[in-house]
């Protein structure tokens, strides 16, 4: 049976379904559901889309259910696939350069012949090769589209109005000069767990405890960049380090243009790494942040894995920002008011191969999802 809701209903719905499984967002309720994040999506955003009454059953909250179908009823409704419509299913699902290579013959014999000679697993597999295939035809045209508009520009970063203190001087803490890919990596770092107070000159990181040989890998950064000698901090749940420095503050916020306080709604990427239409500066930024605020999912579609790589992020205009730079760059990723997310294998190996991760919780992620999908 599936049910048809009303838009608060399934507010209501879901909401409940983030408790019950002890989650915060879609992307960690798919995995706990072992369904992919795009379904999932659409039964939460897709008013006209009906849920599995298996999701409502078990909620204690009265729903308001507008309709009801057998779990067949679409199938019914478009009547048995054949002919002209299986045509086109196969064109749409293989791709129109495979599904010309195998139409050897016209109209209904040659859909029946190919299933009798392919079979129903064989003719599947095409279909995810051809799906396969188009999307990296999809992604090609991307970087084809935005090849010009990398150009590789150098940015120079304005030092002269940063203040310093005697215990700068006497840390004798330096600034880069201009845009790099360590920067770049190192402003995503930021954006993701960064916090910087200016009442006390004040910045720190914080990750989760179980990330603490992230943290000495951002300890080398922090050396290389700004020539600073952090401590590791241990709290409960986190750890991170703190950095109390006026001028290391100052360059964040009058250089860079990070703002002081809380990020939500806040923050942006800096005009200085906009500016350089560098692909290594962009990588660079996308990964530090992914580091950070992101994750890798593995879920199961046609009873495979299938892998999801998302970002949560707290600002509307960072996610739109984001999400720019993934398509300039050939990728293609969805996007609602708080996430960012890559569905498939073709996504997931483009990122793999070129922007990677230097955190072991999706360093490792990544090479056991690349053994399992090929």
């Amino acid at each position: 049976m599936r049910v048809l809701l009303t838009p608060k209903s399934k507010e209501i719905l879901f909401s409940f379904l983030k408790e019950k499984y002890q989650v915060s967002n879609l992307v960690e309720l798919a995995k706990k559901l072992q369904r992919p994040y795009k379904t999932v999506n659409h039964w939460r955003y897709d008013y006209k889309k009906y849920l599995p009454n298996e999701l409502v059953k078990d909620c204690k909250i009265p729903l308001k259910i507008v309709d009801k179908q057998e779990d067949n009823w679409g199938a019914v409704k478009a009547g048995k696939i054949g002919g002209v419509k299986l045509q086109e299913k196969l064109k749409k699902e293989m791709g129109e350069e495979r599904y010309k290579e195998i139409m050897k013959l016209k109209g209904t014999r040659a859909i029946n012949n190919l299933w009798k000679k392919y079979g129903k697993n064989k003719l599947t597999e095409m279909a995810v090769e051809g799906k396969i295939r188009k999307r990296e035809n999809e992604s090609k045209k991307l970087e084809e589209e935005n090849k010009n508009y990398f150009i590789d520009n150098e940015i120079f970063l304005d030092l002269k109005n940063i203040n310093y203190s005697r215990n700068d001087a006497k840390k004798k803490i330096i600034f880069p000069e201009k845009m790099t890919p360590e920067l770049a990596e190192e402003i995503g770092i930021h954006l993701g767990d960064g916090c910087l107070s200016k009442n006390r000159n004040y910045f720190s990181v914080k990750t989760n405890k179980k990330e603490e040989d992230y943290m000495l890998y951002l300890f080398r950064l922090y050396k290389k960049l700004y020539n600073l000698n952090l401590k590791l901090m241990r709290l409960p749940s986190v750890v991170g380090f703190e950095v109390y420095s006026k001028a290391f503050c100052e360059f964040k916020n009058k250089v860079l243009g990070l703002p002081y306080g809380e990020k939500i709604h806040k923050i942006e990427v800096p005009k200085a790494i906009l500016d350089t239409k560098n692909k290594e500066v962009y990588y660079a930024l996308i990964r530090g942040l992914f580091d950070t605020d992101g994750c890798v999912c593995i879920v199961k579609r046609n009873n495979k894995d299938y892998p999801i790589i998302a970002l949560g992020i707290k600002s509307e205009k960072l996610i739109l920002q984001i999400s720019e730079m993934l398509k300039k760059l050939g990728y293609l990723s969805f996007h609602n008011k708080q996430y960012i997310a890559l569905n498939g294998i073709v996504m997931f190996k483009k990122w793999a191969k070129e922007i990677g991760s230097n955190n072991s919780k999706n360093f490792d992620k990544l090479n056991w999802a690349s053994s399992i999908t090929g």
